[in-house]
This record gives C-alpha cells, sequence and structure tokens, in this order.
C-alpha cells in the first residue's frame, strides 16, 4: 500500500521514510546539510538533491562560478557604462535632460520585457538554453549600439540590449543547482563578486578610453566577455534538477557522473529517484496541434507560471519581495547615476568640449572608480552575515544602513565620495542577499521564472532612477533625489520583515508540491 509522497514526489515506503524524516528534520530546523564524504547507509534510491550534496563543492562548482560568473561580469560593465554613456551622448547630439535620462530607462524598459520572457524559457526549455540566448541577444546588439549613427538608432539598440540583459538571472538559477545545500548562500554570494568585478572594469575602461577614444570604443569594449561566453557555450551542462523535473532521468544521472567525475570522487549506491510522474512538465501529448496552440502556447506557459506565483503561500512572498526588488533597483541605479552626475555637474572640469565630447577630470574619474570599488566591502558584508543571521535580517540590516547613508548626502557639505562610498556598499550587500534568498523561495518549476518576474519588477525602479536622479540633479534639486532613495530603503526593510519564510539552511525545493510535502504550512499553495 503506497505511503505518502516525500520530497520529490515518490511515495514513502518503509526504506525510504526515515531518510525523509531526516530531510524534514534538517529543512525545518536548519540542521547542517550532508556534504562531500561517504554515506554512513546508502539508500537505494536518491534525490537530486542528496546527489548534489553527497558529491559537494569541488572543482567541477569553481568552473561554474567561473563561467556563470562572466555573465554577470558582462551584465554589471553594461550596466556600469550607461552612467558615462548618456553624458557621453548628450555632448554629441545634444541632448536635453530628458532625452539623455531615456537612453538609461530604454535599457530598463527592454529588461523588464525580456525577464519575462527569458525566464520562462529557461524554465521551459532548459536554463542552458536560456543562458545561450541572452549573451547572443545583448551581444549583438551591443556591438551595433557602438556604431549607431544617430540618437534614436542608438535609443533602439539599447532596448534590445536591455531585452537580452533581462535575461541574466538565468545564469545565477543555473549556476543555484549545481551548489550543495551547505554553504550554498556564501557561494551565490560569490558569484556576485564578479557583479562589481566588472562594475569596476568598466569604471577602470572609461577611465583609459572615455576622453581618449569616445562612448563608442567603450561600448564595443564592453561586449568582450559576451562573445567569449558564447565561445566557451559547448561545454556547459544542463542543470540536473530541470533535466529530472523533466523526465530525463538518464541526462540528469549522466550530469551528475561529470560533477562527481571533475570533483573526484563517485556517486551514492543505488540510482537516481524519479519524480512522481504528475509533477513533471507535461510533454506534448500530440504532434497534431493547431498552429493557433503553436503561437499562444509561450503565452499559456507564462500565464501558467505567473499563476503558480500568484497562488496560495506563494502570493504573500512574491507580492512583497516585488516592492523589495523595486526598491534596490531604484537606489542601486540610482546611486550608480547619482555619482557620475553629482561629479559632472559640481566639477568645473567635467562637461562638454568644444569638439562635442565629454571630457570628465581625472580626479572625478578617480573618484567614481573608487565610489565603484565600495561594491566588493558590501559583498563581504554579506557573505558573512547572510548564513550567520540568515537572510532576511542581513538583507534588512543592509537596506538600514543604506538609508542612514543616502540620508547623510541631503547634509554633506564638500566631498561626498564617503557617503556615496557607503550607500554603494549597502546596497550592494542588500542586493546580493536578496539574489541568494529569492530563487531558495521557489520551487524547481518556476524558479527561473519566479526569480525572472522580480528582476522585471526591479527594472521600474531602474527605469525610474535616471529621471529620479540625473533629471533632478541638473535642475538643481540632488537633496530630493537622496530624500526619496532613503525613505524607499527604509519601507523595503519593513517589508522584508514581514516576509513570511527564512531560506537560511533549507534544501531547494523541486516543485509547487514539494513544500507542502516536506510540511512548510504557508510556503505554497496545497496539491490538492
Amino acid at each position: 500500500m503506497p505511503g505518502a509522497p516525500d520530497a520529490d514526489g515518490m511515495d514513502i515506503t518503509p526504506d525510504t521514510s526515515g531518510r525523509l524524516q531526516s530531510t524534514i528534520s534538517q529543512t525545518i530546523g536548519g540542521g547542517p546539510a550532508h556534504d562531500a564524504g561517504p554515506l554512513r547507509q546508502p539508500p537505494s534510491q536518491y534525490t537530486v538533491t542528496e546527489a548534489v550534496d553527497y558529491i559537494g563543492f569541488g572543482k567541477f562548482q569553481w568552473l561554474m562560478l567561473l563561467y556563470t560568473g562572466l555573465a554577470w561580469c558582462a551584465d554589471a560593465m553594461e550596466m556600469m557604462l550607461l552612467s558615462f554613456l548618456g553624458p557621453a551622448a548628450k555632448c554629441e547630439w545634444g541632448l536635453t535632460p530628458s532625452q539623455e535620462s531615456l537612453i538609461t530607462s530604454v535599457v530598463f524598459v527592454g529588461t523588464m520585457s525580456g525577464a519575462y520572457a527569458w525566464g520562462s524559457l529557461g524554465d521551459a526549455k532548459g536554463r542552458k538554453l536560456g543562458f545561450f540566448a541572452t549573451a547572443l541577444f545583448t551581444f549583438t546588439f551591443g556591438v551595433l549600439s557602438a556604431v549607431a549613427p544617430s540618437y534614436e538608432w542608438l535609443i533602439f539598440f539599447r532596448f534590445w540590449v536591455g531585452l537580452g540583459l533581462g535575461g541574466v538571472p538565468v545564469s545565477f538559477t543555473l549556476y543555484m543547482e549545481f551548489m550543495p545545500t551547505k554553504g550554498r548562500g556564501v557561494w551565490l554570494i560569490w558569484l556576485e563578486a564578479f557583479w562589481t568585478l566588472g562594475s569596476c572594469i568598466e569604471a577602470g575602461l572609461a577611465w583609459l578610453v572615455l576622453d581618449s577614444l569616445g562612448w563608442r570604443w567603450l561600448l564595443g569594449l564592453s561586449s568582450i566577455p559576451l562573445g567569449l561566453l558564447m565561445v566557451l557555450y559547448p561545454l556547459l551542462p544542463e542543470t540536473p534538477y530541470w533535466l529530472v523535473l523533466n523526465g530525463d532521468l538518464a541526462g540528469a544521472d549522466a550530469v551528475l557522473q561529470r560533477m562527481a567525475k571533475i570533483n573526484g570522487v563517485h556517486l551514492p549506491q543505488g540510482g537516481l529517484m524519479m519524480p512522481n510522474q504528475k509533477q513533471l512538465q507535461p510533454d506534448q501529448a500530440s504532434n497534431a496541434v493547431s498552429w493557433q496552440q503553436h503561437v499562444m502556447q509561450p503565452y499559456n506557459a507564462i500565464a501558467g507560471q505567473l499563476k503558480e506565483i500568484l497562488s496560495g503561500g506563494l502570493l504573500t512572498t512574491t507580492l512583497l519581495l516585488q516592492f523589495i526588488w523595486f526598491t534596490n533597483a531604484l537606489v542601486y541605479y540610482g546611486l550608480v547615476l547619482l555619482t557620475t552626475s553629482l561629479h559632472t555637474s559640481e566639477s568645473s572640469q567635467a562637461g562638454c568640449n568644444a569638439e562635442g565630447k565629454l571630457q570628465i577630470g581625472q580626479q572625478d574619474l578617480l573618484s567614481i572608480f573608487i565610489t565603484s570599488t565600495a561594491e566588493m566591502p558590501g559583498m563581504v558584508f554579506s557573505s558573512l552575515l547572510v548564513d550567520f543571521l540568515g537572510r532576511k535580517r542581513t538583507l534588512m540590516a543592509s537596506l538600514m544602513l543604506c538609508g542612514a547613508a543616502t540620508t547623510t548626502l541631503i547634509w554633506v557639505t564638500g566631498s561626498n565620495t564617503a557617503w556615496l562610498f557607503l550607500g554603494r556598499a549597502a546596497v550592494m550587500a542588500s542586493y546580493t542577499t536578496l539574489y541568494v534568498y529569492t530563487p531558495e523561495v521557489y520551487p524547481t518549476q518556476v524558479r527561473s521564472f519566479g526569480l525572472g518576474v522580480c528582476n522585471a519588477c526591479s527594472r521600474f525602479g531602474a527605469l525610474l532612477s535616471p529621471f529620479l536622479t540625473v533629471d533632478l540633479v541638473e535642475h538643481g534639486h540632488p537633496q530630493l533625489a537622496e530624500g526619496t532613495l532613503a525613505v524607499c530603503c527604509v519601507i523595503a526593510a519593513v517589508l522584508t520583515w514581514l516576509l513570511p519564510i527564512e531560506t537560511k539552511a533549507r534544501s531547494l525545493l523541486v516543485s509547487i508540491c514539494h513544500a507542502d510535502r516536506l510540511m512548510l504550512a504557508g510556503l505554497v499553495r496545497s496539491c490538492q
């Protein structure tokens, strides 16, 4: 007689119930996850989570960190260059402040649109395909942006760059699904370190080439990491979580065998467990489908995934995360743009020269570069606390610290580099923690999509940031911009406290029903 479903949807029999009880104990009680090493009593079957935990963190994960980290580095470079592209284009084409702001905002309109599409593609067709498609898209239109003949063409190309950048969170999901449970939060933060690296590289690149070669060379050189990603793409594996969820048990086992071999260990005895068929992604029931069904299939998939994350226990979490993500993007990009705007508006060495080119003094470029390096201590702050205090408390502390630093900017006179540095460090810690927490709270079926939706909502904040910072600074109201950012930080900190779930030391969820089957009440809707 079959028992109750276990963590991955299998029926509990006497030989697996003890293992399930241990899994529940670890998940609810926050006990340590199994790391690499021999199991004391190897089970006859094991889940993907157990296999990944058994393999542990090793050479394979380091290689995945470097590859997916390159994507984050490229994304950061594309975003950081926006703070230089707007002022440079303004000088070349004589743009108004609103037109200058639109160059940045149109990128975020694209990312907001792309986040839904790429996230759904990553869940439906695999993380690997979604990852490659975003890199190809961004690289192509990034290079075209460098040769844009007019302001209108630049706006057009930057929109499509933004559409490609909207899928970058797929790389985060891909990397996370190869991570063992133990120490996962810290290793996910190390991925974020590549964002900081990209920001620093872009600031340094601007320092070297902006005055001498111009903004077009800056755009072209900033696309190099994306080209390298596509060259290395054939070496990238699909994640075993996605393969198992879609019924490819042999493919998942092959990936796990490859991981174990590279890490110098062996998989546990027994075989990989197939989830309950009801949890698998539906296959095409028949090849005889109408063209209308082919056309509507992507839209129906997005609608179905939206229904999943906006129902049951996931509803509250999703709605709270929307504003928190919105605020993080508004404040992060607001401070990035504010850094350049304050230095170009208050410095006598910055502005447009007689040849219609942007000129920024070396001291101002150095200050911008120093402020960009603030993201590294912010990441260290997050990495030290995320597995100690937990995701929620670390996120709240970061937001409050950012609010305090931004408030201080209102009254500071003279050099503001130190307070901009502290604000950038704090908001980076907040963003880093949020990127760890969000995919952990969603199951595999909607993980990439859920992260994509949150990322899309954040783009509303990013879209508003140039109008809040660039426009207000150029019209003589920097204090209003700084005060607005500070208030948003405090509100987001309060909403973080209201999030119903702390994901510290919890196993990744595989299906929508997974959490209920582990008796994690209130996390997702009932499977009935």
